[in-house]
């Protein structure tokens, strides 16, 4: 709804239960149109259920969501006092304006404008609006919310605001039937009734938690080919997808977007229907999920055939959006196609930068953990657990960024990481160099065959702030003469093309040494900038939490805005800020 600009004054940016701060978030709040005195001034906010890992324009009526919002001044206000306005539109109901007290009054453009708080103005105010507002609690269920936001330095008619409101709806109760796109079975899960998913999907489907969801079969969502807007499988939080034990899973096609929004207290769960029963040891069970998207891979003609017939990906859009997944669990998979090919927990296959991935846990896959098929998409708070090949793994020219990354494994386990840029062609462009910082590679004593980081094939990767427990085979290899040539080919020509820097490792962890290594891998660590071997004191109940000798390390972190600023090498510093907690399944 519009305003006349002078009365414009009323622009939310104050408060609900007050005026307060947010911790950093990991997805980009939604940008709101700029008006009025200071065209420069940025103003953006949404609403979220999960601390701002992602931002939902429609949220379930029992979810409780947050209205966060953020202005940043134009630099001449900043360090000026400002008055911060807030003005909610319930269409159909009307609209409030905050005061000062934080109570929100009735308020038609012919009232005054008043601020819900005076402070000086810093080159970021972030604010929060409403705090754990549940729709059904409140009788509020299938309405819209606006929030508009604003300031103002001097008088009231300079206001500055944003033209669009800061905006979501609160969902109508859940349907007592199973949601279009599914059908009811028999039986239940998880103390739900059941609803099932076959064959391709091509028409938006929405999964609400009142409900367990069956796999039958290879499911798809979208059509391989990429045309018109996307296909969307929506899951609400707190529900559990699941697949009978064999080659049932679930593939996002080029044409799709799996957006699984999941929360803290109530993750979206992809797990088998012997959950209930399952053991440390369990593990192979359904087929896993597959993102095909259109970003750019190293592949001869830009497009590859999914492993199993899972689908086409790969295309010229690095930007390309598969989804979001955010708050997931994955427990179980990696069926065997064949005796030599398992699918992985989540294969990330040509998918771009526009795919949100934050918050995601792989638990006991027979194949990798999380494979990178080339493509863009970036990553952070990701756990990997018990998976019996490599947590993490790459190929085909995958050039994302990753952040807090904690990874243990068990007797089965092969690599933490396992790096490879084309394995017909090892210098295929665009190479593979993902930028990755704050891992933490915790090995397991009994294990035959446990290794950390192989990187190989040609590769590039930056990686930094790690630390690596003791590990049977190896701590660190390198292999393929591309890819030392690609480091630099020796020790004194090391270009930067692959590092691993502000790293420790325990002291005692192998180097691997193979016959025509061009330079020894234990000298390549030793030369990377910050990096020890040393004790390496992690603790916890997983043993993946630092302790003060580990917290006593330098870190350095990248500059680029993606990646926290953090004190601490590692995946997680202490107890205070284990982003592990809570939402993370252990056996």
């Amino acid at each position: 709804m519009n305003f006349k600009r002078t009365k414009m004054n009323a622009i939310a940016s104050g408060v609900a239960l007050g005026i307060a701060a947010m911790s950093a978030q990991a997805a980009d709040q939604p940008i709101l149109t700029t008006a009025g005195a200071q065209s420069s001034a940025v103003f953006t906010g949404g609403a979220t259920i999960n601390g701002g890992a992602s931002f939902l324009s429609e949220v379930p009526a029992d979810s409780a969501v947050d209205l966060i919002v953020t202005i940043k001044p134009a630099a001449a206000d900043v360090g000026q006092v400002g008055n911060l306005v807030v003005i909610i539109n319930v269409p159909g109901v009307g609209f409030f304006i905050q005061n000062s007290s934080g109570e929100f009054l009735p308020w038609t453009e012919a009232d005054p404008v008043v601020a819900a708080s005076t402070k000086t103005l810093a080159a970021s105010e972030p604010l929060t609006i409403f705090s754990g507002l549940v729709g059904s609690a409140v009788g509020a269920t299938n309405v819209d919310v606006q929030a508009f936001i604003g300031y103002y330095t001097d008088s009231v008619a300079n206001i500055s605001y944003s033209s669009t409101p800061a905006n979501f709806s609160i969902a109508a109760a859940a349907a007592s039937t199973c949601p279009t796109g599914t059908t009811a079975v028999s039986g239940t899960f998880k103390n739900k009734s059941v609803c099932s998913l076959s064959g391709r999907i091509e028409t938006d489907t929405h999964l609400t938690s009142n409900f367990s969801y069956i796999l039958d079969g290879a499911v798809f969502i979208g059509a391989d080919e990429v045309s018109g807007s996307k296909t969307k499988l929506i899951i609400d939080e707190g529900t559990t997808v699941f697949g009978q034990q064999g080659l049932n899973f679930l593939t996002i096609a080029r044409n799709g977007q799996l957006h699984a929004n999941g929360s803290a207290s109530k993750p979206v769960i992809f797990t088998y229907e012997g959950d209930d029963t399952a053991t440390a040891a369990t593990s192979g069970q359904w087929g896993g999920i597959i993102l095909n998207g259109n970003a750019p891979l190293n592949v001869s003609g830009g497009t590859a055939e999914g492993e199993g017939s899972t689908g086409i990906y790969g295309g010229p859009d690095s930007a390309d959006s598969s989804g979001v997944l955010t708050y997931v669990q994955v427990k179980y998979a990696g069926q065997n196609i064949t005796e030599d090919n398992e699918l992985n927990g989540i294969a990330f296959q040509g998918t771009g930068s526009g795919t949100l991935v934050d918050y995601v846990q792989v638990h006991n896959n027979s194949d990798d953990g999380i494979e990178f098929f080339g493509g863009t998409t970036n990553a952070k708070h990701i756990v990997l657990t018990g998976n019996e090949d490599d947590a993490l793994d790459w190929t085909f020219g995958w050039s994302g960024k990753a952040q807090f990354i904690a990874i243990k494994q068990n007797t089965v386990s092969e690599h933490c990481i396992e790096a490879d840029n084309n394995g017909d062609d090892n210098d295929a462009l665009p190479r593979s160099n993902p930028t990755i910082s704050n891992l933490t590679c915790v090995g397991d004593a009994a294990a035959g065959g446990d290794a950390g980081f192989r990187l190989r094939e040609g590769t590039s990767a930056k990686i930094s702030n790690v630390v690596m427990s003791a590990h049977n085979d190896y701590c660190l290899d390198i292999d393929q003469t591309a890819t030392f040539t690609n480091a630099g080919g020796s020790i004194a020509a090391l270009n930067g093309n692959l590092t691993l820097t502000n790293s420790r490792l325990l002291t005692g962890c192998p180097f691997s040494a193979s016959e025509g290594d061009l330079f020894s891998v234990a000298d390549f660590f030793g030369a990377q900038t910050g990096s020890s071997l040393g004790e390496v004191d992690l603790t916890g109940t997983i043993g993946w939490m630092n302790g003060p000798i580990l917290n006593a390390i330098t870190a350095s972190i990248p500059t680029d805005p993606f990646f926290e600023q953090v004190d601490h090498i590692g995946a997680i510093k202490d107890a205070s800020s284990d982003w592990t907690a809570g939402w993370t399944y252990s056996d």
